[in-house]
């Protein structure tokens, strides 16, 4: 297997024109004969242990395609758009991709995806999906794409400092607030990290009081509800735990969780912060010595209960122009079947997309639990403009943060909305 990680747009596109499997030099398998090479583009820089994983897979689909080599390709997250935009551009795509799964509807928007319905329904494993996520995939009743893996989020906290104070994990608003005071007075460190640039944990607290960012307009369309009382109520409390509750520092605002919760928790300089399964590798890098101590529950919803959750993560495509369709999609199956699938959830720290995988450390399956609740924003083609370019929910909640009025942030929110989730 070869790895290439792409340094400069020019170099990824110079090395897509010669390595793709859809410019017929590497063998086309549009005739039904293997290729003699796919192409597999994979998000990020890469590391040792994901390319060990990547080789073990490369391993099991030679024994069906033992003509074929796999190139695997990363694309560093901050170059993914403008990678993928050339891309479409110049028909220079991979034959498989990972794709963020909310950037899914943009691609199939973008006829950027192959159409892989009846692969689909010869796989005798894709029952095992999560439906909602399934769900993004597809577009007008074809599917363009499998989900892979996905992150939720929820609360992680000290056992120790709970126990000691008698606090049982919240299960209300009311609760959390009332948790990260007693904390904070006791162990006179902030109560809660409430980052006002974190969308997913927006979305809980807004689902959790019966909000919505968007509804069907009945014509195809989105009709914003950052506007209605359910919404601006929930942004209200969460920008509250830091302006009236004053149980969350102030430092926090205009960050998201990696600049500054993540450390501070596990510094021990922070009660309780929301993040997901994959923080426990990251925060034992920054100390070990409490993380027996740390667990997680789920983000509570106003009355009770757990909060829906959204489960940002990766999804699998094959691209638009490869002519390996075929084999493309057997190494897709391979990458995502149950024995990959579990490997990949331990390595990463981020929860399978299949009921039937789970993490393999015990402190882990609180999210395997949270991730059975999950719930997508509009799946519209607009939204990743909304919730990464424009960051709408981020900028209200700062402003309001910051003491402007949550009923005129939440109407220019939803205003944007409008707009964006109807492109």
């Amino acid at each position: 297997m070869k790895y290439i990680k792409v340094a400069a747009v020019t170099a990824a596109i110079a090395l897509a024109a010669t390595a793709c499997g859809g410019d017929g030099k590497d063998g086309d398998a549009g005739d039904g004969k293997d290729p003699a090479q796919l192409k597999v583009w994979m998000m990020g820089d890469g590391t040792p242990e994901q390319t060990k994983i990547l080789d073990g897979v490369e391993a099991e689909f030679k024994k069906k395609h033992p003509n074929t080599d796999v190139q695997v390709k990363y694309v560093p997250w901050p170059q993914v758009a403008t990678t993928f935009q050339k891309a479409a551009a110049g028909g220079e795509g991979p034959d498989v991709t990972e794709l963020g799964n909310t950037d899914v509807q943009s691609h199939i928007e973008q006829g950027s995806l192959a159409d892989i319905t009846d692969e689909f329904k010869g796989w005798a494993d894709g029952k095992t999906l999560n439906k909602t996520a399934l769900g993004n995939d597809t577009a007008d009743g074809k599917t363009y794409a499998v989900p892979w893996y996905g992150g939720v989020r929820g609360v992680w906290y000290r056992t120790d400092w709970f126990q000691e104070l008698g606090i049982q994990p919240p299960k209300t608003w009311a609760d959390l607030s009332a948790a990260a005071k007693k904390v904070q007075d006791s162990k006179k460190v902030p109560g809660i990290g409430i980052p006002s640039d974190q969308t997913n944990a927006l979305l809980s607290f807004v689902w959790g009081n019966g909000g919505e960012v968007a509804s069907d307009d009945g014509n195809g369309g989105f009709k914003g509800q950052l506007d209605q009382p359910a919404a601006v109520e929930a942004v209200k409390y969460y920008a509250g735990l830091v302006t009236t509750e004053k149980v969350a520092p102030e430092k926090y605002v205009g960050k998201n969780e990696l600049e500054g919760p993540q450390r501070d928790f596990a510094l021990g300089k922070l009660g309780m912060y929301i993040d997901g399964s994959w923080a426990l590798k990251e925060m034992k890098k920054v100390s070990e010595k409490n993380a027996d101590k740390w667990a997680v529950f789920p983000i509570p919803a106003k009355t009770g209960g757990n909060a829906p959750v959204m489960a940002g993560g990766s999804d699998l495509a094959v691209w638009k122009d490869s002519k390996a369709k075929g084999a493309a999609f057997d190494y897709i199956t391979l990458l995502n079947d149950a024995k990959n699938a579990k490997i990949w959830a331990d390595y990463s720290g981020f929860s399978s997309m299949r009921s039937d995988v789970k993490f393999s450390d015990p402190k882990l399956e609180v999210f395997t639990a949270i991730a059975g609740n999950t719930k997508f924003p509009p799946i519209s083609a607009g939204w990743g403009e909304f919730e990464q370019a424009k960051k709408v929910l981020p900028n209200a909640v700062k402003a309001i943060m910051q003491g402007k009025s949550a009923e005129e942030e939440m109407k220019k929110a939803n205003e944007q909305a409008n707009t964006l989730l109807n492109p």
